[in-house]
């Protein structure tokens, strides 16, 4: 231990200041290498940036309490606030200290929730001195490390799956392919199937009578390209609204809500008690070809045509209808094929599962120690 934890209590405009995000419309945005902010993730990446990091972002408008830490230079946007002085404070320190102060309860917007920052800045806060946030800080990230490195792993498996499916699927160079006769431009043998035909479609909702049970809840925000950044529990009386939708092994999600965010995935061995949100239409396969369906539905043509029909059905909050995915066609070989190239596809997405579960485990684990660590009841001694 830390021989007793000494804590100063002072004022939360003492601690950190911060400051506005910047305008930057979607039509502005250039493709390029910098972080563009949101209020909850990660909007895309810009040609050019507004501070440098470290840099610790959270939400202003419309999504409140998400805290993001953002290691190199970014553009926190408008609906964001940044920490703009830390004021000597270690900057993870402050990131996992926001986590804690649960921001979406100063919410002073009438309609659209807006963060109240003269009521933040007035408040009373008990903080570490220097050295024992640098240790704090060093608990917490060496989790947060471990985490980033098994996302990048699973960012490498996601693309060689990616690659495979492109080989066999879009070149036709599966196995055996150089004996296969081409016939109206399928391989022999090969034809188009409907995806409603193949998979059933947001089959199954939880019962909202039982308010009591625990679920373990994913939102359309937490998993990008199969990467999932982490699941939260809740009591279903006090979960989000959207937390209804059932899923099971190899469900498919896919959010209905701008395609182009690429929130979706397929569900590996979930808990019994996992739901997800409504955001998402959620295509159960029929038979045993659930990962070759994912590749099809993830590939960037299909998302782009998704993409487009969203946009053209509203503007100014692209969704596309799941009965228009279920309208798609994926061209297959005989189903007995398919399900030999399809396991073979699921080595890989196994691997991505172990590693996901893994991320879920640390993620646990840093949420139990963190506020026990940040209030100070936890001692911690880190050896030099």
């Amino acid at each position: 231990c830390l021989g007793g934890v000494s804590m100063e209590k002072i004022r939360f405009d003492d601690f950190i200041k911060l400051n506005r995000g910047f305008d930057l419309p979607d039509s502005q945005i250039e493709d390029g290498v910098y972080p563009v902010v949101a209020s909850t993730n990660i909007k895309a990446h810009h040609s050019t940036y507004k501070v440098n990091g470290p840099m610790v972002v959270t939400g202003r408008s419309g999504s409140l309490g998400a805290v993001q830490y953002i290691e190199g230079k970014c553009w926190p946007l408008n609906t964001t606030l940044y920490v703009k002085d830390f004021k000597n404070n270690n900057p993870r320190y402050v990131y996992y200290f926001l986590k804690t102060m649960h921001l979406e309860q100063y919410n002073a917007g009438a309609g659209v929730p807006t963060l109240n920052q003269n009521h933040l800045h007035s408040l009373k806060i008990n903080v570490h001195e220097k050295e024992d946030q640098r240790r704090i800080a060093s608990i917490l990230s060496a989790y947060d490390n471990l985490i980033e490195n098994n996302n990048k792993r699973i960012r490498l498996l996601e693309q060689m799956a990616e690659n495979l499916y492109k080989e066999w699927f879009v070149r036709f160079r599966f196995p055996g392919h150089e004996t296969v006769e081409m016939e109206n431009g399928l391989p022999k043998g090969w034809k188009y199937y409907l995806i409603r035909n193949l998979c059933e479609i947001n089959k199954k909702t939880i019962s909202s009578k039982n308010k009591s049970v625990l679920i373990h809840y994913l939102d359309t925000s937490s998993i990008t390209d199969n990467c999932i950044t982490g699941y939260e529990d809740y009591i279903l009386e006090d979960a989000p609204s959207r937390a209804r939708r059932m899923v099971k092994h190899n469900s498919i999600v896919f959010s209905t809500v701008r395609p182009n965010l690429r929130h979706l995935g397929i569900i590996k061995n979930p808990e019994d008690n996992t739901i997800v949100s409504t955001g998402f239409a959620v295509f159960d396969c029929k038979c045993q070809i659930a990962n070759i369906i994912y590749r099809y539905l993830a590939s960037p043509e299909i998302v782009n045509y998704c993409q487009s029909i969203a946009e053209g059905a509203v503007a100014t909050y692209p969704s596309i209808k799941p009965e228009e995915i279920g309208r798609l066609k994926i061209a297959l070989p005989p189903l007995n094929i398919a399900q030999q190239l399809n396991n073979k596809l699921e080595v890989l997405n196994n691997q991505q599962n172990k590693l996901l579960r893994q991320n879920d485990n640390l993620t646990r684990q840093r949420d139990l120690l963190l506020p026990r660590l940040m209030s100070g009841k936890l001692e911690v001694k880190v050896e030099e």
